[in-house]
């Protein structure tokens, strides 16, 4: 077993530094296209610098982004030769064609980039950022597709292949309409844009901590504020598909389900647990909000909702998912507290970009951004252990138990110890040698 937790390290390890990437390559270029249109329409320079810059920024980041996305592809092929061999024959499309979204937003990154003031109609150049925007969303939308299969498996016959390995009766576009593919689209793209934003608030508002050059701040509040209204919306979006993502569990992943709720028996007027402890199988010592969970889940406090006794014992999730989901849930209220109170000041007409303590809380709110959108993940891919595929394809039986992954899959370790610094260390040569005062006199 010792190899199959090599493979499964390496893949999280390897997902972990590539999710917050893809999230930024989904919800940058929508930040880069409304920060071009305000410029536009309104002639001010602060927000077409912004564009310009944050086009840099994007470009250094696809780069590394596509980079991790091949390893992501070779770990795949590598760690789950066998998961692949059926996801080939039933599901491949999507991988298909998110080859030809990469292929869109590509060339019309390059065109946005390389056509900054070659047009004497501004929006003509506005109009060519618009299928990378398309592009970034549609990558992502077609990967989760992959996911959205995991969870929810469809487009063969499942019994003829339990019973025999055999492969038939293949619905290849299956995969797009898979029970649980809208709403995990939903959730995956709005937490994305959600947590990209909020990276972006708290680089806002470090550099409004650090500057007190009058045009620079005037810069940074201009960017904070488009910011801040983007997050607002995408925090809105990721608590409703978050909601309703959840409820759909309880038909399309029972024990998912029970094990995030801390379920060991299907109940009825079953209450919302907060915290606890783990002791053995059970949660224990937690808060209790009574019917809570039965409304949200069936819409009546006397619904019933699914338990972990129901399904056999190694087939139960670890009962950690269920403070995982606690720490997502708690961070994002406190994320959403401190926006409300951002919002409130300017409401009040308090200045909040002057009040130190809140530009700090905005910074944590980043980081906070980020842990959900991580913690998240981990909790979804550990709730539907121990299958790879839900019902079909367990872990260990799609993992590749040789050890000659073990040198190739290291140096795609390495690749990322290696990477992420140096990407760092570009963007901040890029932005020392073009000073932000000389781009603003420009």
């Amino acid at each position: 077993m010792l190899i199959v937790d090599f493979d499964r390290f390496l893949m999280g390890f390897s997902l972990g530094v590539h999710i917050p990437l893809a999230s930024i390559g989904i919800a940058l270029p929508l930040i880069i296209m409304l920060a071009e249109y305000l410029g536009i329409r309104y002639a001010d320079k602060d927000f077409m610098v912004l564009a310009k810059r944050l086009s840099l920024v994007l470009v250094v980041l696809f780069a590394i982004g596509t980079a991790s996305g091949m390893l992501i592809a070779l770990n795949i092929l590598l760690l789950w030769p066998k998961f692949m061999q059926l996801v080939a024959q039933v599901a491949i499309l999507p991988f298909y064609l998110e080859t030809f979204a990469f292929f869109m937003e590509t060339i019309f990154l390059s065109i946005y980039i390389y056509s900054w003031g070659k047009f004497k109609n501004p929006y003509v150049h506005l109009l060519s950022v618009i299928p990378v925007v398309v592009g970034g969303f549609l990558s992502g939308a077609l990967i989760t597709m992959i996911n959205a299969f995991m969870n929810t498996p469809v487009g063969f016959d499942i019994q003829a292949y339990l019973s025999s390995g055999v492969v038939t009766n293949i619905q290849p576009l299956a995969v797009f309409t898979s029970p649980s593919a809208l709403i995990e689209l939903a959730h995956v793209l709005t937490t994305s844009c959600f947590a990209a934003i909020f990276i972006f608030i708290a680089y806002m508002a470090y550099m409004l901590l650090k500057t007190q050059d009058e045009q620079k701040r005037n810069y940074y509040m201009k960017g904070l504020n488009l910011l801040i209204v983007l997050g607002a919306i995408f925090t809105v979006l990721a608590l409703a598909t978050g909601i309703i993502s959840i409820a759909t569990l309880v038909n399309l992943q029972p024990e998912k389900y029970a094990a995030i709720e801390g379920n060991l028996y299907p109940q009825t007027f079953a209450p919302e647990r907060i915290g606890g402890i783990l002791v053995g199988n059970t949660l224990q010592y937690y808060i209790a909000i009574p019917g809570l969970q039965s409304m949200l889940a069936t819409g009546s406090p006397s619904g019933m909702v699914p338990g972990l006794s129901s399904y056999p014992v190694d087939t139960w999730p670890p009962l950690i998912v269920h403070l995982m989901f606690d720490v997502m849930v708690g961070s994002g209220f406190l994320v959403a507290g401190i926006l409300a109170l951002f919002v409130l000041l300017i409401l009040l007409k308090r200045n909040p970009y002057v009040n130190r303590f809140i530009l700090w809380l905005m910074i944590l709110a980043g980081a906070l951004a980020v842990l959900i959108l991580e913690i998240g993940w981990v909790m979804a891919e550990l709730g539907r252990q121990p299958w790879i595929i839900y019902n079909v394809m367990k872990v260990s039986d799609a993992a590749n138990y040789s050890t000659a992954v073990i040198p190739i899959t290291g140096l795609i370790l390495l690749f990322y110890i290696i990477a992420i610094p140096l990407t760092i260390v570009l963007l901040k040569r890029i932005f020392k040698n073009r000073p932000l005062e000389e781009e603003l006199k420009a």
